[in-house]
């Protein structure tokens, strides 16, 4: 038989019969507003508490393992990253070292280039200026010999 609304009230009214109405009000607030069956012992509670704290248990258990699984990948990918990383690096520094010896061997191609082109003008100038040197010199002596002529004839 279950339990109604009806028949609480019933129940009430006649409790007020037989007893005051403030026992009635004071017996029906201490009853359960459902059955005995409904209401939970110690023995329930202590039962839910016990499965509770197993569960609670569980839980701990799972997220323990769970965290440590995520330390271990996240372990590997940092070493997997930390190794990539040395990797491009020495690809960037083998790149920049041959780089680096391509402008060399440029540079000094360009001096060398520079050089003999240098060489080359220098020369040619030299050789400009020796030219010109002798022919004064020559101009110089023939009249040095011409006033010479000239001072004997007057002479």
């Amino acid at each position: 038989m279950s339990i109604t609304e009806a028949s609480r009230f019933q129940l009430r009214t006649a409790i007020g019969q037989i007893l005051s109405e403030e026992a009635a009000d004071t017996l029906m607030e201490l009853l359960p507003p459902v059955g005995w069956a409904d209401v939970a012992t110690k023995t329930d509670l202590q039962h839910l508490r016990d499965e509770l704290k197993a569960e609670i248990h569980s839980l701990r258990v799972a997220t323990k393992t769970d965290l440590q699984h995520l330390r271990e990948e996240l372990k590997a990918e940092i070493h997997s990253l930390r190794v990539a990383t040395k990797t491009d690096l020495q690809h960037l520094r083998d790149e920049l070292k041959a780089d680096m010896l391509n402008l060399r061997n440029e540079f000094k191609a360009d001096i060398q280039a520079l050089q003999l082109s240098f060489e080359t003008t220098l020369e040619k100038r030299l050789h400009e200026q020796t030219k010109w040197f002798i022919t004064t010199m020559i101009a110089m002596n023939a009249v040095t010999v011409a006033v010479a002529v000239a001072l004997s004839k007057l002479i």
